[in-house]
């Protein structure tokens, strides 16, 4: 079958899609150095701006991809700026995705966004988008997916929007077992390189972090649970008062 890879960035998409024997025959992505990427890893050049592209350059295709702009809605933008589909510049690119669905009628498509998305504005966000996606005439189903589960390591949940025009999508059967965390295994697997010829070892500063942080979880009680929440990007740097109130 024929697809187009939006918002294409590096190519998961078209990397995965190919893979299964399927043929790329549109992609775009804003980004310069990510275009000249995904020239070099797929041959294929893709065009700039979707805002500027027009409908008649876009042929037809059987499934149409999409990874549009997860920071209308994620967790990692601030959340003044965390404005959905009101986000300046980036928070209307879906439309673009609705207008090519409608003009061009694919039987499938693929969407990926953050798993925040789901939860977005007490999930209104949410079901804006799907009673779109509906409108404009698929069947919809969605799944939050991580690479562990697919025996890679690395957690990063992500939301993923199926639709077939002519019946429910399939998705994948649900648990998803998880990999174990085993490195030998993974080591084994050469997933990672045991002595990689590109190896440098640790600076001076970088031991000395790791010689901190190591000291502080001697300190801890042997009971004692450290949270998963990641620190996000704009608390990088962030004063925040010792005293008084704290708006959040």
């Amino acid at each position: 079958m024929k697809f187009i890879d939006l918002f294409a960035g590096l190519g998961g998409f078209h990397l995965a899609l190919r893979r299964l024997g399927h043929q790329c025959v549109f992609a775009c992505e804003k980004d310069e150095k990510l275009r000249a990427l995904y020239e070099q890893n797929f041959n294929f050049e893709p065009e700039g701006d979707i805002t500027t592209v027009e409908m008649k350059d876009i042929p037809p295709h059987d499934i149409l991809c999409a990874g549009f702009p997860c920071q209308p809605f994620s967790k990692a933008t601030p959340t003044e700026k965390r404005k959905g589909f009101d986000y300046p510049e980036k928070g209307n690119l879906f439309d673009y995705v609705i207008k090519i669905l409608k003009a061009k009628t694919p039987r499938y498509f693929i969407l990926e966004n953050v798993q925040n998305l789901k939860k977005h504005d007490n999930e209104k966000t949410w079901e804006t988008i799907k009673e779109t996606l509906k409108d404009a005439g698929y069947y919809v189903k969605e799944t939050c997916l991580s690479p562990h589960q697919f025996k890679v390591p690395q957690i990063r949940r992500r939301m993923f929007i199926v639709g077939d025009r002519d019946g429910p999508p399939h998705l994948p059967p649900e648990p998803i077992p998880c990999v174990e965390r085993d490195l030998k295994r993974i080591l084994k697997q050469k997933i990672l390189d045991k002595n990689p010829p590109d190896a440098q070892p640790l600076t001076d500063r970088q031991m000395k972090c790791l010689d901190v942080w190591q000291e502080f979880l001697g300190l801890l009680p042997k009971d004692t649970k450290l949270p998963s929440a990641p620190i996000w990007s704009m608390d990088f740097g962030a004063n925040y008062p010792l005293d008084g109130t704290l708006h959040t």
